[in-house]
């Protein structure tokens, strides 16, 4: 079935249609394109009229990111009263499986309400919270009668703690403090007490008046606990160091090794002078010509059977003029139109200037697309000369197969051919027959059969032409 559009048509002023693809049994079909902004391959999807509205809706999906795709969608429209998708180049069969299957057929990539297993839940849970009862405060046990003892009342295991009544009469805490490890007397007013200095003054007067008494541990600094005594400083007197004592016995060896050392550089040093010498000597007999005192006589010229001398020709006359090229023109014998749209730039590769190229068109096969069997750029010398050498500097390109001719005139028809070769890097000498080496010829032909892989596409195929420079020698 074919294609609702023709290749050919541009599809919203950028994707020209250049390939029909695949065309299923429902009328769907799935094209190739070509982004002329950007020069690169596109896939462009021409739905069935029952398909339109789901591919509609998938491609808005993809679009915003609901669902995943394995292209990128470029472009939404209708030409000719027939809706369109283009993306970016896929394979055909993964645009109809992404593209035209019911929405939920499709894998949403988005997260659901049960993605643990179960359905989560939309209210929130109430929490209750039950206030602790209180201590209770310590039991009052009334006082026994005088009768005799009664019972004893249980005592709870964990009492409601109170502030002492005796703080204020407890002993002050040990009036000693610490300064860099040191010991310093201060006044009992000023001294801080803790916690467990309150617990430790609940004794009697006596036990107080002990405690103030007897000797404490000079690192006690109340809330500070103990302190380092690492800062203390020990009073050692300084020792000076003693001079260490010369070796006796490596020195007279040490001695005896320099001077060796000395006596071998002063060696390397005459042997270097001599070699300098020596070799300045050579290169003035090299250059210096004759002696003076001898005469060197030219050989008499030639002379004919009438004791005239007979011109001899010089070694210039013998190799002829050297060829220099003069301009460049395409040649394609079965489509002479054929990429006459990029002849405005032949005058680049006889520039001189490598980094300027003559560019063919991009091809998906070494054989010009099938559109003609070869290519050719005929280079025309200012004058009628022997070519030895082609050389020519090419981009990015590798294989192919060219043949160079010598004719003439501007055309294949009765040309020689002298040469052949392949692209296996940026620059290809190609050497030429006698018969192109010991003739005069006006041009040189170099005709491409098959393309070079280009490893930098040309609009997006793999197959064609930067020739940067023809040079002739």
């Amino acid at each position: 079935m074919p294609a609702p559009l023709k290749l050919g048509a541009v599809l919203g002023g950028r994707y020209k249609v250049v390939a029909d693809v695949l065309s299923t049994a429902e009328g769907d079909h799935v094209l190739e394109g070509q982004d002329q902004i950007l020069g690169r391959r596109v896939s462009i999807l021409l739905p069935a009229e029952q398909h339109t509205a789901l591919l509609v809706e998938n491609a808005r999906s993809m679009a915003n990111g609901s669902i995943g795709a394995p292209f990128q969608i470029l472009d939404l429209g209708q030409a000719e009263a027939q809706t369109y998708l283009v993306t970016s180049h896929a394979p055909a069969a993964d645009m109809l499986d992404s593209l035209l299957v019911e929405p939920h057929e499709v894998e949403d990539e988005s997260l659901g309400d049960d993605i643990f297993g179960a359905p989560r839940a939309t209210g929130g849970g109430a929490y209750l919270y039950e206030e602790p009862e209180p201590t209770s405060p310590t039991p009052v046990v009334p006082d026994a009668p005088s009768g005799g003892p009664g019972p004893t009342a249980p005592q709870p295991k964990v009492t409601r703690w109170e502030d002492d009544d005796s703080y204020d009469d407890a002993a002050p805490a040990p009036s000693v403090r610490t300064r860099l490890g040191r010991p310093v007397r201060v006044s009992a007013t000023s001294t801080r007490t803790t916690m467990f200095d309150r617990a430790a003054a609940g004794g009697t007067a006596a036990a107080a008046g002990r405690s103030v008494g007897t000797e404490v541990d000079p690192g006690y600094d109340g809330d500070n606990r103990y302190d380092s005594w690492y800062d203390e400083h020990q009073e050692t007197p300084y020792a000076e160091p003693e001079a260490p004592q010369p070796a006796s016995s490596p020195a007279p060896r040490e001695r005896r090794g320099g001077r060796g050392l000395v006596w071998l550089l002063l060696l390397l040093l005459a042997l270097l002078v001599g070699a300098v010498v020596l070799s300045f000597d050579r290169l003035g007999g090299l250059f210096g010509g004759a002696d003076p005192g001898t005469s060197t006589q030219a050989p008499a010229p030639a002379q004919d059977d009438d004791g005239q001398p007979s011109a001899q020709p010089s070694a210039a006359e013998e190799d002829g003029p050297e060829p220099q090229a003069a301009s460049v023109q395409r040649i394609v014998p079965t489509n002479p139109g054929f990429m006459a749209d990029q002849d405005a730039q032949l005058g680049q590769t006889v520039d001189g200037n490598p980094a300027t190229y003559w560019i063919s068109y991009g091809f998906s096969d070494q054989n010009f697309g099938n559109q003609a069997p070869s290519v050719g750029l005929v280079v025309e010398l200012e004058e009628a000369a022997p070519v030895e050498e082609v050389l020519i500097s090419q981009s990015a390109g590798s294989g192919g197969l060219f043949d160079v001719y010598v004719n003439d005139s501007p055309t294949l028809e009765g040309a020689q051919q002298v040469g052949s070769g392949s692209f296996t890097g940026p620059d290809i000498t190609v050497s030429l027959s006698p018969a192109a080496q010991e003739e005069d010829h006006r041009y040189v032909i170099v005709n491409w059969t098959q393309l070079p892989q280009l490893t930098n596409p040309i609009a997006g195929f793999q197959y064609g032409l930067r020739i940067g420079e023809i040079a002739l020698q």
